[in-house]
């Protein structure tokens, strides 16, 4: 069967009343600039979006795109029919006529509710039909083959599939964040989850040349690429931080390294945020699960951050946080060894209850916005 159309769904989008039609429209801008030749049009129908496919396009590559763009809850690959009894009937027969099946069901959708016949009693007419022509059985549950029939104002749309996408609200480029993102498990992930709540996610990764293997930057460019899948535009920042690091280490007790490490590099993300007109910092901080996300750790170290910070992975344990990097294809490159500047000369036990004036004190120490100012000048950006 060759498909012409694609019927795109959403969930979360249809429940924004009077706000709906801009969402579809950052859908539909957002599908255009994913698909691009592979597709003549993107339109909304009654109900759904609906994509003109390009002849001899790729269909799987254009099930990969879409399967991954926030905002599509799922989409079929459909036929379009003329909307009237003969044609359903002559095309759900040609539609199955060269798959391998014993049992059937039909499932009418009416986007539109003017057509002649009510759902039940269009599925019993095909059913009918199939029976005759085809010589099968139909099954209300578990069948072989369910026959999707989507009935718009203009046009009905036939399908056998309905392929899982991402859910969430569609990237809207004004709505954009800075994302912390180390080579681990957990940083990708949250940067994910809020590409996924329709924010346009510029990453920001730290790095010490010093200490980490010369791969850990084509990890960390790896990871970008595998979540830029998920938005229309990505773009990843690689700071310095070895001779920050020097710095910290030469002033600062090893028990506290750590939490000195992330105040800076908050503050280096904020001016990041700041040059990219970016409301928010993204962490990957999951409450307790390491010594610097104790409760009295993440107090200390987020305030008096100039930018305000959300932490989508804060109530998930390790196991959560790592199944949702296998299913969005993160996991295998953050398993990859490297080198975490993070860890650069810590002590084995550090502290877990740091008094915010005791890091104030050791911030006191360092011309800070000499520091910062240094970072961002060397910093290196890309696109991808």
């Amino acid at each position: 069967m060759e498909f012409d159309y694609i019927i795109v769904h959403y969930d979360e989008i249809g429940l924004k009343g009077k706000n709906r039609g801009s969402f579809e429209e950052l859908l539909i801008r957002n599908i255009e600039m994913k698909l691009k030749d592979l597709m003549k049009s993107c339109f909304r129908e009654s109900g759904h979006l609906t994509i003109e496919i390009n002849a001899k396009a790729d269909i799987s590559k254009i099930k990969e795109a879409l399967s991954q763009i926030p905002g599509i809850a799922y989409f079929s690959f459909a036929k379009k029919v003329e909307l009237n009894l003969d044609s359903l009937k002559k095309e759900a027969v040609s539609f199955l006529e060269d798959k391998k099946y014993d049992s059937f069901k039909v499932n009418t959708v009416r986007h539109d509710k003017g057509f002649e016949l009510n759902s039940m009693e269009l599925n019993s007419k095909l059913g009918e039909v199939i029976i005759k022509a085809c010589n099968k059985k139909v099954k209300m549950k578990s069948p072989d083959i369910m026959l999707k029939i989507e009935l718009s104002k203009k046009s009905a749309y036939i399908s056998d599939e309905d392929i899982k996408g991402v859910g969430g609200l569609p990237t809207n480029p004004q709505q954009k964040v800075v994302a912390l993102l180390s080579g681990g498990f957990d940083s990708p992930v949250a940067a994910y989850l809020m590409m996924k709540r329709g924010c346009e996610v510029i990453l920001v990764h730290f790095h010490n040349k010093n200490q980490a293997s010369s791969s850990v930057e084509g990890k960390i460019t790896k990871l970008a690429e595998q979540l830029s899948k998920f938005q229309v535009k990505t773009k990843l920042c690689i700071v310095p931080f070895e001779n920050l690091q020097k710095e910290i280490i030469m002033k600062v007790n090893s028990k506290l390294r750590m939490l000195i490490y992330r105040k800076f590099m908050l503050k280096i993300a904020s001016k990041i945020a700041e040059l990219n007109k970016a409301k928010f910092l993204i962490v990957g901080d999951s409450l307790s699960q390491v010594a610097s996300q104790t409760f009295e750790n993440l107090e200390a170290t987020y305030t008096d951050s100039e930018r305000h910070i959300l932490s989508p992975l804060i109530g998930l344990d390790k196991r959560e946080i790592i199944d949702l990097a296998k299913r969005i294809d993160t996991y295998e490159i953050s398993a990859m060894p490297y080198g975490d500047c993070c860890s650069y000369f810590l002590a084995k036990h550090p502290t877990l209850k740091a008094d915010v004036r005791l890091l104030k004190k050791n911030e006191a120490l360092f011309d800070v916005d000499k520091l910062v100012e240094s970072a961002i000048k060397q910093a290196k950006a890309k696109v991808i």
